[in-house]
């Protein structure tokens, strides 16, 4: 790795602890220098603004818990409980988070690009899950839009959640709903 290569994973190292402390909003380019030990000039110098650290450790964590979840799966059998891993790995990440660090709970808002892709990453792995194992689509509604649906309906339950534990709760009987009229017909 050559040193401006190593610059940009300290800097990246350093951001992910400081927006996991205190979100995006709170966190500044002078928390970010601080943390990464380096002046504000200097972290200018490898990235534009606070939004494209931001981009690069979202989609580093992003990368990190999908090769996690595809790893998981690949020694889980039915399809049911591989998705009610990959669903739970998934969905229970930021309520874990948000539940340590409240702050960090406008690291998942919508409005950022990088969060907007990562629920897409998420979608084409729930399509990749469906079609490695189903030899026929077996309900009306296409893969991509049965993925699109369950992935947000699980941040939809982050409203009604109580706690981590009550969103695990949610998130099973989410998955089992969903999952139930595909495991009717394998």
């Amino acid at each position: 790795m050559d040193a401006r290569a190593e610059k940009e994973d300290q800097i990246l190292r350093a951001a992910e602890s400081v927006f996991v402390r205190y979100g995006f909003a709170r966190t500044t380019m002078g928390d970010i220098g601080k943390a990464a030990g380096m002046s504000r000039p200097a972290l200018y110098l490898q990235f534009r603004d606070k939004e494209a650290i931001f981009t690069r450790v979202i989609e580093n964590m992003d990368a990190q818990a999908l090769t996690s979840i595809r790893t998981a799966i690949a020694r889980i059998g039915p399809l049911d409980e591989k998705l009610l891993h990959a669903c739970t790995s998934w969905g229970l990440h930021g309520v874990e988070l948000a539940a340590a660090f409240p702050d960090a709970a406008d690291l998942f808002d919508l409005q950022f690009p990088a969060v907007r892709q990562v629920y897409r990453r998420f979608q084409a792995l729930v399509v990749e899950i469906l079609k490695e194992n189903l030899e026929n689509w077996p309900i009306s509604v296409q893969p991509e839009d049965y993925a699109l649906t369950l992935t947000y309906g699980m941040r939809g339950l982050r409203y009604a959640a109580q706690d981590v534990e009550d969103m695990r709760r949610l998130i099973g009987i989410h998955v089992a709903i969903y999952s139930k009229p595909l495991m009717g017909r394998l």
